[in-house]
């Protein structure tokens, strides 16, 4: 009704103002602007659909719900009450307060009022620019709906991670969130939310002055809303539409081709009764935008009739965002407007008096705003003449600016939409995808492998051949000595001298094959990590590694996969020299397959292509013999931040050490290789950490040793209790002490019957 009365009071002030400049009565027409003005200021309140203003209206309903609770109604009662103040309020501190009361009231039944608390919690101090409580309460809301399963509340809590990552300008994690939150809602295929995704993505590109790419996330957006007839949301899809176009702004063609969707969305907005806090924020914003593609119409056409048309829609939304309490958010992006009015009309004065207690209202971390409020500052001390200051100002704008479109944001705008299209496109045909994938994974490691394999061999091969050679050359000249022994009694002293002689060569080949099997040594310990390869991923750790020969079949590795730090303990078929082959192609094969952030996300899935590595490398059978040779294995990944351990076993055994109780962590009996029985998938466990917990991971060496008095094996059972004790312990370096006395005493003077691998870690 507003709009519509409006637009026929500006059409009378346009015919009213053409005949009084015909007149050349320039008063009469200034007379008429002041009265348009303060019409328009005073229409410009905000109201509800039953024409009270909105404050007045959401007081009432606050009054008419907090009168329900009494002494008796139930704490799950007042949980949901509280709730539902916090929804309808438009105050960020009044919402807050009241989300949580509600979650203090609510218990596990309730988990998706728990969730819904959280979102508005960490809304509150997002607006307020509390960046640390914002974290903390978005981290927490997020583990829970992670815990539950529950995608929907997950998707707002990566949308708001989006959005508050795009403020303080790190765009890795804003694309990967928006990036996560698309990829759910796709998934799930909620038109809804995937139209949500593409809008976020869309104001992201278009903040980045990527405008191409975010027109054509808004057309997506605003095709799933409107074939679903969600008219709020399509008024949001028009909005952002038309404020992409006023932004870019090329030529004056942009300005007309924003003006239809800016129409569209502020007549549905105007026609629909709704209170909620988003649905007037989109709606007054759009005011606001519309008053900017006005103002700059006045600029290029010199037309003070569209400038005061800008004044009147941008004195709505700064009403509404000021009295609401929103100036250090929503309060400044429609204040630069109004500058841009001001100086149209060189009020210079008057837009420094509005300038200077802008930037207390600007967070620190905001880069977009601090930008726009130093571009503002410049022009206008240019205009008074005040150069050193504009100078000043100037400088700021500059670094704000460059920090805003540096080399690694558009690097990473460019990841983020190969990243959408290959995950549509996975969506198409995932199947052909993923084994080209595969493939060509599967063909680069094999040509690894079978590289340093047959270095490793060619060395082996070499000695053994040689070896072989003075062996037989040995036995041939041993043979003749012997016949001429038999013949001639006088040469028995020669043949003696000749055998030792070839005595000698034997012990020197032998010599040779040990000093080879040492360097084949040195070739496995250089592939395996140091300690201090693996501390610059873990601060407090211990490695017990004792191969039962010179080469071990056992192996560790520890790497950094994004935000994940990874340990790796395999144990494979066999020790010795057979074992150390398996063990350098177990060692190519994780070098391969465990890289990405997405890799450590998903341990079971590496476990599943290093098996379909091991069984596509190893034929079935070799001279009639099958083999069946392969290795066991465990992969921890390991969140520091999230206390949080992703992690797959393949026939091993691994324990968290917590307040002097062991915890057996879950998973498969099958190894990495083929096996009788085996499933088509290793499954990705998850376990929460707490500051303290030791984390053991090992091959089975250590419990199959014999030794005692009845040359029994160590088994598990000892195993664990001597790690419970040595958890106890402070420094790693006296767990490892403490662990090798332990088997020492154990083993006594009996031979070791395997290769021992033992990993401590502490979180």
């Amino acid at each position: 009704m507003f709009f519509r009365f409006f637009c026929f009071f500006d059409f009378f002030y346009l015919i009213l103002g053409v005949y009084f400049t015909i007149l050349k009565l320039k008063v009469i027409r200034h007379i008429l602007t002041a009265v348009l003005l303060l019409a328009s200021a005073a229409l410009a309140y905000p109201q509800t659909g039953d024409g009270k203003p909105l404050d007045d209206r959401v007081k009432q309903q606050t009054d008419s719900i907090l009168a329900l609770i009494t002494d008796d109604t139930s704490d799950s009662l007042k949980a949901v009450y509280y709730n539902e103040i916090a929804n309808i309020s438009n105050n960020i501190e009044v919402r807050r307060d009241y989300a949580m009361l509600s979650l203090e009231c609510c218990n596990h039944k309730y988990p998706q009022l728990i969730l819904d608390n959280y979102v508005l919690i960490s809304n509150c101090y997002f607006l307020s620019h509390k960046n640390y409580a914002f974290l903390q309460y978005n981290y927490t809301g997020m583990l829970i709906a992670k815990l539950l399963g529950n995608d929907k509340y997950l998707m707002r809590f990566y949308k708001m991670m989006s959005v508050y990552h795009d403020q303080t300008n790190n765009s890795d994690s804003m694309f990967y969130y928006a990036n996560k939150y698309l990829e759910i809602s796709i998934k799930r295929q909620d038109t809804a939310n995937m139209a949500m995704s593409y809008l976020e993505l869309g104001l992201k590109y278009t903040n980045r002055f990527f405008f191409r790419e975010g027109e054509e996330c808004y057309r997506q957006a605003l095709a799933l809303d409107s074939a679903r007839g969600a008219m709020a949301d399509y008024a949001v899809d028009c909005y952002r539409l038309g404020e992409l176009f006023v932004e870019r702004r090329k030529t004056m063609d942009d300005i007309y081709t924003a003006m239809p969707y800016l129409n569209r969305a502020i007549q549905v907005f105007d026609s629909l009764n709704i209170d909620n806090f988003s649905f007037q924020v989109n709606r007054h914003l759009t005011y606001d935008t519309y008053a900017r593609a006005y103002i700059y119409l006045a600029t290029r056409l010199n037309n003070d009739k569209y400038a005061d048309t800008s004044f009147v829609y941008n004195r709505k939304a700064r009403d509404y965002f000021f009295g609401a309490g929103y100036a250090d958010s929503y309060g400044c992006y429609v204040s630069f407007t109004y500058l841009d009015y001001l100086l149209y009309y060189k009020r210079y004065d008057d837009a420094l008096k509005i300038l200077r207690p802008l930037k207390k209202n600007i967070g620190k971390t905001n880069v977009e705003l601090l930008s726009k409020y130093y571009q503002y500052l410049r022009r206008v001390y240019c205009a008074l003449g005040d150069y050193k200051n504009a100078y000043s100002a100037f400088e700021q704008y500059f670094e704000f600016s460059r920090s805003l479109s540096s080399d690694s944001t558009m690097a990473v705008i460019s990841d983020s939409k190969t990243e959408q299209a290959v995950m549509l496109e996975r969506i198409k045909s995932e199947k052909d995808l993923e084994i080209y994938r595969l493939e060509q994974r599967r063909m680069h490691t094999f040509n690894v492998a079978l590289v340093s394999g047959l270095c490793l061999v060619s060395v082996f091969v070499f000695f053994i051949l040689r070896a072989l050679k003075f062996r037989k050359k040995a036995n041939t000249e041993l043979s003749e000595k012997n016949q001429m022994l038999a013949q001639q009694k006088n040469e028995i002293t020669a043949q003696r001298d000749e055998i030792s002689l070839q005595r000698d060569e034997i012990e020197t080949v032998n010599t040779e094959l040990l000093r080879s099997i040492s360097y084949a040594e040195r070739i496995q310990r250089a592939v395996v990590p140091t300690s201090q390869d693996v501390a610059a991923f873990f601060s407090d750790f211990f490695v017990f590694f004792h191969p039962r020969d010179i080469v071990s079949g056992d192996f560790y590795s520890a790497v950094k996969c994004g935000k994940y730090s990874v340990m790796i303990t395999a144990d494979c078929t066999g020790h010795g020299i057979p074992g150390a082959f398996l063990s350098m192609l177990g060692i190519s094969a994780v070098k391969e397959f465990m890289v990405t952030e997405q890799d450590a996300e998903n341990p079971g899935t590496v476990l599943d292509r290093m098996r379909d590595f091991v069984k596509s490398t190893l034929v079935k059978s070799y001279d009639g013999f099958g083999i069946n040779d392969g290795m066991d294995m465990t992969i921890s990944c390991f969140d520091f931040d999230a206390m949080e351990m992703r992690y797959a076993i393949a026939n091993q055994k691994m324990y968290v050490v917590r307040n002097r109780e062991a915890i057996k962590l879950t998973g498969d009996k099958m190894p990495v290789g083929r096996s009788y029985g085996e499933r088509e998938h290793f499954q990705t466990f998850t376990q929460q950490l707490q500051h303290g917990d030791m984390i053991y991971m090992f091959s089975d060496g250590i419990q199959d040793q014999f030794g005692g008095e009845l040359q029994k094996k160590f088994n598990i059972r000892n195993l664990v209790n001597t790690l419970v004790t040595a958890a106890e312990m402070q420094s790693a370096d006296e767990q490892c002490l403490y662990v090798e006395q332990t088997v020492s005493a154990w083993r006594g003077d009996t031979p070791q019957v395997d290769d021992m691998t033992l990993v401590g870690i502490r979180v």
